[in-house]
């Protein structure tokens, strides 16, 4: 009966231990970087995003009806669309595990075409629902300067906001691995010695 309540025990814990040490679990339950906002660029502009990304507002079709986009990582176009209006804009992200051999792939950044506007002096595309999700495999976020394009009235308009990933306590997944790890090791010394 002492086994069965032990391996109960340490499945519990061996699922946590998962939980801390699986990135794609961690990232669960986090705030996104961008929530929910929306946006608006002319033709040729883009939009600064965090962790290297920039959203590209390329053209918009003769008739008005569709925009092309580009999201790059670095300067490096990792994405490219043609959106028609309420079309939404994904990027997803894979990362392979090789311990496990599985994959999972996760929203990096979505947004919607939420209105093609065109005009004699300027072509403008109004984004809502963006969303940019927190990517571990990538440095940690810095405020990002640019929060507003350039097309602002204001040349001075910039809004920084400070965004950290993860828990927001440093040094806390470290922490809580160690911790779990040193509860497995006691749970199982007990178990051994039990035999």
């Amino acid at each position: 009966m002492k086994i069965l309540g032990m391996g109960k025990i340490i499945i519990i814990v061996g699922i946590f231990l998962l939980g801390a040490l699986h990135p794609a679990l961690a990232q669960m339950g986090t705030e996104p970087l961008v929530n929910g906002t929306s946006l608006y660029l002319s033709t040729g502009q883009s939009w600064t995003f965090y962790q290297g990304y920039s959203f590209n507002l390329m053209s918009i079709s003769n008739s008005g009806d569709k925009v092309w986009v580009q999201l790059k990582q670095n300067g490096t176009v990792v994405k490219s669309a043609i959106l028609s209006p309420d079309e939404v804009f994904y990027y997803n992200s894979t990362t392979h595990y090789v311990l496990s051999n599985h994959s999972v792939e996760t929203v990096q950044l979505s947004l919607r075409v939420s209105g093609i506007y065109t005009g004699e002096v300027a072509d403008i595309v109004t984004f809502s629902h963006v969303y940019q999700y927190y990517n571990p495999a990538l440095p940690e976020p810095t405020p990002t300067p640019t929060a507003y394009p350039v097309n602002s009235n204001d040349s001075n308009v910039t809004a920084t906001t400070t965004v950290t990933g993860g828990s927001g306590i440093p040094g806390f997944k470290i922490l809580s691995t160690t911790i779990i790890i040193g509860i497995c090791s006691i749970f199982l010394r007990k178990l051994h010695n039990e035999f």
